[in-house]
């Protein structure tokens, strides 16, 4: 087998500009407190800017209470509680008032989305989604998602999980001025390729998607429905 060397250059995905300016910036602190400093100074200028001097409007960063962000910090947060809720399902010992706290969360939630079913653990974007396609897709299957441009999600398009898990990828019809999914022509085109699973998962929307027109379309074949909404939970939670 012959290897192959690459330039470092062609190895490096960062802005070489911004991490040449990083080392400079650690080259001249004389011991690791400097260090410290200097990535704190960085951590608080990007607070007095982002936090005090913008107006936020990304849909992912919606701001936090003062409760929120105490909780973030809380001791709770360095415990280790893998498996799930309950003694004989834990990895872990110590886990008593953890199991109090997730269940808690379980139940609120189903309270908050009037669901039966809910799980608490953060697993966000491209791995929540490739958890998704794990678990009900095979290699090969075809799929419909949205295009990014009109505010699809990477996760679902050829160069994230959808792809790596080897699904064929079907434009989901969507008007992109109105941006509003084109459900006569979902009619017409999803019973022609037939797709084992529909993936709506937009940051930009403007209007709720047909999500019960479009899953009785795709029952007829024994096709799903999976709407990624996190952009979308604060307004669904309140109705």
């Amino acid at each position: 087998m012959q290897e192959v060397h690459l330039p470092p250059e062609q190895l490096e995905v960062h802005d070489p500009n911004t991490l040449a300016n990083a080392r400079a910036v650690l080259d001249v602190c004389r011991s690791p407190q400097q260090m410290q400093e200097a990535v704190l100074a960085a951590v608080q200028r990007n607070e007095a800017w982002r936090g005090r001097q913008c107006l936020n409007l990304l849909a992912p960063e919606a701001p936090t209470s003062p409760t929120v962000r105490a909780l973030l910090s809380a001791e709770v947060g360095i415990r280790a509680a893998e498996g799930h809720i309950g003694p004989v399902n834990r990895w872990f010992a110590g886990t008593r008032y953890i199991d109090e706290i997730e269940a808690l969360c379980v139940e609120l939630l189903k309270k908050v989305f009037r669901a039966r079913y809910a799980d608490h653990r953060l697993v966000a974007s491209m791995i929540g989604n490739m958890a998704v396609y794990t678990a009900l897709t095979e290699p090969g299957d075809v799929i419909m998602s949205l295009t990014q441009p009109f505010g699809g999600h990477s996760s679902n398009r050829h160069d994230g999980p959808a792809g790596v898990r080897g699904l064929k990828i079907v434009d989901i019809p969507f008007d992109p001025v109105e941006f509003e999914v084109d459900l006569d022509l979902f009619c017409k085109m999803a019973p022609l390729v037939r797709p084992r699973l529909v993936a709506l998962g937009a940051s930009m929307t403007l209007f709720p998607f047909p999500l019960q027109a479009m899953q009785e379309i795709v029952a007829q074949w024994g096709g799903r429905l999976f709407f990624d909404g996190a952009h979308q939970l604060g307004l669904v939670a309140g109705g």
